[in-house]
């Protein structure tokens, strides 16, 4: 960064659009035989990419981490899911050493700080949604526009 002093480098994670599309978070989760339950940081598109277009426009630089305030659980992820957009859905766990036993790859598990994002758009007057809202939001766009 010490050399490109005029670039802006936002950290998504796990995105989420208001679609099933294949490399939605929600839709891959959706078609694991299993999933985790370990809390998260995300990434809801809907919410945040109108921040971006903020943030350049505004010529800001560095280093964000670009998600919705706080963490979110794949359990709580799915509930909302089947709430909002699938009722018959339903799913299973596993331990974080079960799943180590089926994966090829190890997965990370992180809670971002969000404090430098959320300030510096609270300048603009942007407001970004806490996670649990944001999924919410999103669901029920989903629900909106037929969904399943």
């Amino acid at each position: 960064m010490k050399t490109y002093k005029n670039a802006l480098i936002l950290r998504l994670r796990m995105p989420v659009s208001d679609d099933l599309h294949s490399r939605n978070f929600v839709t891959k989760i959706a078609k694991y035989d299993r999933v985790v339950d370990i809390p998260n940081s995300n990434t809801i598109l809907h919410d945040l990419l109108p921040a971006s277009i903020l943030l350049a426009e505004h010529q800001e630089t560095g280093i964000y981490n670009f998600t919705n305030p706080g963490a979110i659980s794949h359990n709580e992820v799915l509930a909302l899911f089947k709430e909002y957009v699938r009722p018959d859905f339903t799913w299973k766990n596993f331990t974080l050493e079960e799943q180590s036993k089926v994966i090829k790859a190890g997965r990370s598990n992180c809670k971002l700080d969000t404090t430098k994002l959320v300030n510096k758009l609270a300048e603009y007057g942007y407001e970004v949604p806490e996670i649990h809202e944001a999924y919410k939001g999103c669901f029920q766009r989903m629900a909106a526009a037929g969904t399943k």
